[in-house]
Parts: structure tokens; sequence; C-alpha cells
């Protein structure tokens, strides 16, 4: 492939890219609930314009409230996934928001009690729902002991996580395990914020390397702890990268990337030292390419590559050695 192909294909992706951003953007929006630090999208359609039965039933003075079924809400949770999941079309979850008077911009979150119809619920085998009826209940998911429930709404992530490994019953409850998770996920990221690193790694590598949970949610773990410790590594690559030793900064930013991925794209401290990296590499290999000293260029944006494999200049003059070096090869 040439320049003058790459070019417009990148151009095009791009704007696949912007206009899927957009699309996403439209179908739905995904809020911050200022209490807790895992955020659940609210809806993942547009709400349907209420019925007028509906309407009539809002200016009722008492409606009749229907039994319903408690549901805890968990990481990952959107209304349409859990209409969907319990009662078997995702566009139910306006029924969701009206039974829980939420709006459409309100957040639900990791925690969060939700009621569910018994109209159509279908309860998977893996599921654990409790009846309960009108508004009057406090049962929540049967895996969820009344204590535990209090240290979450408390937010006393450390003893809840306690209580759950305390839990003789943990191998086997998938339930109990996503919560551990969750909460696990929240309290490395509350010691981050305090600035208790060491205390984040530490609670990550115990509950990895002690606690019984299945390989799903192992993973889910490691790729905390992975994020953890490339988050601080980017400190010193940051550092080194000021300093101009650029050599240094990218063998860590290498590393991390090949550890964590994607996920650092949203990292700050990532792009700017790598976009600093890059530049510097970028100027060492166009010398070499205008010196005709094609592997030496081609060297350095494969190097860019490693770390930005959506780097569009590399990947411009990547291709133009390729093409130099098959014309040099034929004459």
């Amino acid at each position: 492939m040439n320049a003058s192909h790459h070019q417009p294909n990148t151009v095009s992706a791009s704007l696949k890219l912007s206009a899927v951003a957009i699309a996403i953007f439209l179908a739905g929006c995904s809020f911050k609930e200022d209490r807790k630090d895992i955020v659940v999208p609210i809806i993942d359609a547009t709400p349907s314009q209420p019925s007028d039965s509906q309407l009539t039933d809002k200016h009722n003075d008492k409606p009749k409230l229907p039994s319903t079924y408690n549901y805890v809400v968990r990481s990952g949770d959107t209304l349409g996934t859990i209409a969907q999941k319990y009662l078997g079309s995702s566009q139910r979850y306006v029924e969701l928001l009206e039974l829980n008077e939420l709006k459409p911009s309100d957040a639900i979150y990791v925690g969060q009690k939700l009621k569910l119809p018994t109209n159509g619920l279908t309860v998977p085998k893996d599921a654990e729902l409790e009846p309960a009826e009108g508004e009057t209940t406090v049962a929540s998911q049967s895996s969820t002991d009344l204590e535990l429930e209090k240290l979450i709404e408390a937010q006393e992530y450390e003893q809840a996580i306690s209580w759950i490994t305390d839990q003789p019953g943990l191998s086997e409850s998938q339930a109990l395990q996503g919560q551990l998770v969750d909460i696990a996920v929240i309290q490395s990221k509350n010691y981050k914020r305090q600035q208790r690193t060491s205390d984040a790694e530490q609670l990550l590598s115990s509950l990895i390397s002690e606690a019984p949970l299945n390989k799903a949610n192992q993973k889910v773990l490691i790729s905390e702890l992975s994020t953890l410790k490339a988050e601080q590594e980017l400190i010193t690559a940051k550092r080194f990268s000021d300093q101009s030793k650029f050599d240094k900064s990218y063998d860590i930013l290498l590393v991390a990337w090949n550890q964590v991925g994607q996920p650092l794209e949203d990292n700050i401290l990532f792009t700017t030292t790598r976009n600093k990296v890059s530049e510097h590499y970028h100027q060492k290999a166009l010398r070499h390419y205008r010196n005709q000293e094609l592997e030496d260029g081609l060297n350095y944006w494969n190097r860019i590559l490693a770390i930005n494999p959506n780097d569009d200049l590399a990947l411009v003059y990547k291709d133009r050695v390729k093409a130099l070096q098959n014309k040099l090869e034929n004459l």
C-alpha cells in the first residue's frame, strides 16, 4: 500500500469512528452518581412517550402498585439489559423507569435496589431475587445479607470486603463473587485517590491469590491491578521524557501498553507522554528517510506503532518505505 491510497482510507476510518461516536452519544448517556465510583448507564434506547393509560394512572390519588421483585444493580448493568434479561425485551426499560420513579436523566449505580414487575418476569437460573410488595419491602437479593447491605450503603467498603470473604459459600455464589469484585474495584480507586497506592495493590493482590473466585472474576481484578501498576510506572515515564531520556520512557510505555492496552487511551498521562516520545522518534525517522537510510527510519516508525497502532504518520511512512524497498529490489 502506498501513501496516496492509505491516507484516504485513514480519513474514511476516522469519519466512520466519528459517526459511531455520535450515534452512541445520541442513543444514550452515562451520568455519574457522586457517591459511587462505578457509573452504570441509565438507558440504552430513547424513551417512548407514555400511553394515555399511563398518564391517567399518574393522576390517580392512590395508584395501585404491582407486585414486584427486588434486583440489586451490578457493574455493567443498564435498564435495557436488565429488562432484556428479566422481562424478555429491552424496550420494557420504560416500565422500570416508571416503577422505580426514575427520570431518563437519572443514574443507576452499583448496589442500588430496583423493583422489577412480576408481569412477564422470567428468572434465570443464576439469578437470585426475592419477592417484594409495593414500596414497603426491604428485601434484596437473597445472597445479600442485611449487614452487608448496610455496609455498602454506608460506603464501608473495607468491612464489606471482609464480610464477603468470611462467607463459607463464597466459592459457589456468583452473586457474592460479583459483589466482592465490584466493591474491591471501588475501594482500590478510593485508595488511589487518597494516594495509598500500596494499599490498593495489596488489596487486589490478596484477593487474586486468596479469594475463591472464578476465572472471570479473577481476570477483572488482575486487569485492575495491571492498570494500577502501569499508572504508577507512567509517572516515571513522564519524568524520563521531560529529561529527554526518550528511550527509557519508551520502554516503560511499551510495557504498559502490552499489559493494559486500549484502556490507556483514556489515561492523559500515558497519551501526553506517548505523544512526546513519538514526536522525537518521528523526527529521527524522517532524518534517516531523507538520507535514504530506509531501514533505520522504518525501525523508529515501527517503534511508534508498537505503542500507538493508529499513528497515521507512522503508517503512511511505513507504506512509503515498503514501496521504495520494493522498487529497489526490482531494479
